[in-house]
């Protein structure tokens, strides 16, 4: 297998996913196709001997990085959801169907639950609760996980609560932006290039950053990001117990 499967692909086109016992349900909450082929392409590249993915739901995003690992001919992917039930387990059954259910570990937990549990990770997928401090505890515990030059990917940048976590790891946290795996961003908006402009004329101004929130001064739109962003491990944490950035 060196492309998504053919599952995926019927999945997102009908739109329906299949149960345990056969009956379909509606596909939600899943992954774009332009979503699932970064996916698939970041763990092509990175092949990644232990990997994990935070949020189950109906399985696109799981079919995507397992077939990936399928093509690799190595891996093994963890999957935590303690909500699978909610997806009438849908997410299991398609995995299954695809038959790569021997690539992966299913652990119907909670992450503070089972993350401290898992060897080293060189890739993770987070696409689970979207509150703020519970994506931020996520990142935490991936992180004492993932190895240096490993990658994490964050889905529905959408939300200002995901904007706000990868605002605060870009600013306290050794990761760097990947944007080798991402479809092509569009071009600017005439507003985001004002915006844009305006920031870095705010920005040369003496003792602004002192008085403007990081917000004003960096615009969500500056950082050109789609749906999804990939997040790349540079360095190991080392920041002392005082400090402190803005974002």
């Amino acid at each position: 297998m060196d492309t998504l499967p053919d599952l995926l692909l019927q999945t997102l086109a009908s739109k329906v996913a299949f149960a345990p016992d056969g009956t379909t349900r509606p596909l939600e909450s899943n992954v774009s196709m332009e979503e699932a082929e970064a996916l698939y392409s970041a763990v092509r590249s990175i092949q990644p001997v232990r990997s994990l993915e935070i949020g189950l739901a109906q399985g696109i995003s799981a079919l995507a990085i397992l077939a990936a690992i399928s093509a690799n001919g190595l891996g093994h992917h963890y999957i935590i959801d303690p909500f699978q039930r909610n997806y009438a387990n849908c997410g299991e059954a398609m995995i299954s169907l695809a038959g790569l259910a021997d690539r992966h570990t299913f652990l119907e937990q909670f992450p503070e639950e089972a993350v401290p549990q898992l060897p080293r990770l060189q890739f993770a997928f987070v696409d689970s609760s979207h509150l703020f401090d519970f994506t931020m505890m996520e990142f935490v515990l991936i992180d004492k996980k993932l190895d240096v030059g490993g990658i994490i990917a964050l889905h529905d940048l959408w939300m200002p609560s995901i904007q706000a976590v990868v605002r605060f790891i870009q600013a306290n946290r050794a990761y760097q932006i990947c944007r080798d795996f991402s479809s092509a961003i569009p071009a600017p908006t005439l507003r985001q290039r004002s915006t844009a402009l305006v920031s870095r004329f705010l920005k040369k101004v003496p003792g602004t950053r002192r008085v403007l929130n990081p917000s004003v001064l960096d615009p969500w739109s500056t950082f050109r990001l789609t749906n999804l962003v990939f997040l790349k491990k540079v360095q190991d944490d080392s920041r002392d117990w005082r400090f402190h950035r803005q974002f």
